[in-house]
């Protein structure tokens, strides 16, 4: 009786250890992922008169070995839409050129990492929001300024911001603004100055990316924004 107790016990010690080894093994092949996706609708970009309508899908991913604290991982092939990304300062990233006859309604996002997993998913664009006034210009500026825009699908709060681009000095600031019309009264706006200005939704698509070697809470976040330049005399 004591000798099959013994022997039991072994087994039990032997089986415990391959668990805990396997284990072991699941923590160290898991792999945290964010990713940050912006879906971009630029009348103007820089200057008031250039790029104009330039539509582009920004992306930026960070990998990591097991957790937000992990390492970087910085040999993987990371891909969004089928266009793969450069790696740069701890992040892959990309601005995807987009139709403006055809905004994208997904993001396809693929990630392989050498003798680690090969995930592929696919996530909706949430909604397109773009700045319809003012449009690239140069404006003289002795009377108010309105600043709208509208959304593809899902209308809703936005934040605002507008600032000299020269200086850096805030024009206007509104966050979580539920109207799609907002005005500066002339005395706001500065003289011979580039002014930028910024729409994006208040709210995110954030959804949690799963999988056996997903690590806990990595995630993909989809911010749909507008922006404009425009010069004053």
């Amino acid at each position: 009786m004591r000798k099959c107790f013994v022997f039991l016990l072994i087994i039990g010690i032997g089986i415990s250890g391959l668990f805990m080894a396997a284990q072991d093994e699941e923590i160290q092949n898991k792999y945290y992922i964010r990713a940050t996706i912006y879906p971009t609708f630029s009348l103007s970009r820089y200057d008031y008169n250039n790029d104009l309508d330039h539509v582009e899908i920004r992306c930026y991913i960070e990998l990591r070995k097991d957790s937000l604290c992990g390492s970087i991982i910085d040999n993987a092939t990371v891909k969004v839409n089928h266009e793969i990304l450069e790696f740069k300062d701890k992040t892959y990233r990309k601005r995807i050129d987009v139709s403006k006859e055809k905004l994208s309604e997904e993001i396809a996002l693929h990630i392989a990492i050498p003798d680690g997993i090969e995930l592929e998913q696919t996530y909706p664009v949430p909604d397109w929001l773009v700045i319809k006034t003012p449009r690239p210009s140069l404006i003289e500026p002795t009377q108010p300024l309105t600043i709208s825009w509208n959304f593809r699908s899902c209308p809703g709060p936005v934040e605002v911001d507008a600032y000299n681009f020269k200086t850096g000095n805030s024009i206007l600031q509104k966050n979580n603004y539920k109207d799609q019309k907002i005005e500066i009264s002339e005395e706001k706006l500065p003289k011979e100055s580039l002014i930028r200005i910024l729409v994006m939704h208040t709210w995110l698509y954030k959804q949690y990316i799963r999988g056996p070697q997903i690590a806990r809470r990595s995630e993909i976040n989809i911010m749909p924004w507008s922006q404009v330049f425009i010069r004053t005399k």
